[in-house]
This record gives structure tokens, C-alpha cells and sequence, in this order.
């Protein structure tokens, strides 16, 4: 029987080609929204017109990431909970078995997000020590 025929390709097709989509309309907007303050900020720079340091803090730093979002301990506390959130989906889609005992090993893949999350907490909390002293 080839692949294509097997009863949870469909189910699987469906899943993955969802999450490609929605990384691809994120990519879209993320791109068209960079593009939109580029050209701003061109027109601006063509009538000469001065920016102010809170107008370019406003408009982000050129990664699609404004200035508020350079805070490590949101981004740990939101990459651990990505981490927690993708354990539970990859272990309901295992049926909730126990991974250590036969399971499957798709829960193992949210610590990836969850450790990383731990690091930048971590590294938040030195960064906080080292500017105390």
C-alpha cells in the first residue's frame, strides 16, 4: 500500500498543512508591516523631516520586534509556556500514553521551547546580579 493510501496521512496532511499556512500568513504580514514602516520612514527622510529617538523606538528595530519586547523574562515565561503547551498536544495526540514507558517520544519535543525559555530566565536573573553589584 503506498503512503499516500495509509489512513493517517489525510488526518496528518491536514495538521502539517495548517501549520505551514499559518507560518506562512505570519511571514506575509510580518513582512508586509516591515515594508509599510520602511517606506514611512522614507517618505519621511525625502520631505526632511527629523525623527525623534520615541518615534523610532515606536517603529521597532528592524526585526519585526518592537522595543518592548526585549524584556528576557516575558520572553523565557512565553517560550516555557509554548514548551508546557506543545508536551500536552504532542502527548494528546500520543493518546496520553506514558512516553517513558513505551510511548511515543512527541511530548519530548516541547522541552526544546521550555529550556530555552529556562535560559533566557536564567540569564535575566544573572544580568539583574551583575548590574546590582
Amino acid at each position: 500500500m503506498p503512503f499516500y493510501e495509509h489512513p493517517a496521512f489525510a488526518p496528518l496532511t491536514i495538521i502539517w498543512g495548517a501549520i505551514l499556512l499559518l507560518v506562512f500568513i505570519v511571514m506575509l504580514f510580518t513582512y508586509l508591516s516591515r515594508r509599510s514602516k520602511d517606506r514611512m520612514l522614507e517618505r519621511l527622510a525625502e520631505k526632511g523631516q527629523t525623527l525623534s529617538p520615541e518615534m523610532l523606538a515606536s517603529l521597532g528595530n528592524g526585526n519585526g520586534r518592537s522595543a518592548g519586547d526585549k524584556n528576557p523574562v516575558s520572553s523565557g515565561i512565553f517560550l516555557m509556556c509554548i514548551g508546557v503547551a506543545l508536551a500536552i498536544f504532542f502527548w494528546g495526540i500520543d493518546g496520553f500514553s506514558n512516553p517513558m514507558n513505551g510511548g511515543d517520544f512527541l511530548p519530548v519535543i516541547g522541552i526544546f521551547p521550555f529550556m530555552v525559555g529556562l535560559a533566557r530566565l536564567l540569564g535575566a536573573r544573572a544580568d539583574r546580579r551583575d548590574n546590582n553589584k
